[in-house]
């Protein structure tokens, strides 16, 4: 890993960045209604459509990093990529327990949950990157989980499956079109 001097003062500031850029792509496409920014941000209030405040924030912190900085660590795609995975495992799937085991979750519930999903996953993705020997292998998984995920993202966008966590929880519509 090639050592960077401000490493430990980073890992604060990403945390900032990501969270701010992160709840600021939510109103990005409401804001403009420019469908190109509805691929990276949330162009409904469906479930769903908000997993892209988790996943495009933390691509664009990852490259600010790796190209302002020059700072890159062991497996950085990898470690990217389980810091999304991560940051996505405990924001949704914390809002999807509490309205297991507490019924309807409100905005304090998805702020906290998103704070907790951000703070994990920039953990993790140090952690990674500080901690692991490097392996073209492990950037490859998660190259193509990146890939993946932005084309299922993408494609939702336009075409999500009529289920319920795809539904705009308050118009009832799906994805941007507003299909009923």
């Amino acid at each position: 890993m090639k050592a960077f001097k401000g490493i430990e003062m980073w890992k604060n500031v990403s945390l900032i960045l990501l969270v701010i850029i992160g709840l600021s792509f939510h109103e990005i496409y409401k804001a403009t209604g420019i469908t190109a920014l509805g691929i990276i941000s949330p162009v409904n209030e469906s479930k769903w459509e908000h997993w892209k405040m988790a996943f495009y924030p933390m691509l664009v912190i990852g490259a600010l990093q790796y190209a302002i900085l020059q700072f890159r660590g062991n497996n950085y795609i990898f470690a990217i990529a389980a810091g999304v995975g991560v940051f996505l495992i405990i924001t949704f799937g914390g809002i999807e327990l509490y309205e297991l085991l507490l019924g309807p979750s409100h905005l304090p519930v998805h702020v906290l949950t998103f704070l907790g999903g951000a703070m994990a996953g920039n953990f993790l993705r140090h952690w990674i990157m500080e901690n692991t020997i490097d392996s073209k292998g492990l950037n490859l998984l998660g190259l193509t989980f990146i890939v993946i995920l932005a084309a299922i993202l993408t494609r939702f966008t336009f075409d999500p499956p009529r289920y319920d966590y795809f539904r705009d929880s308050l118009t009832g519509t799906y994805g941007i079109h507003e299909y009923k």
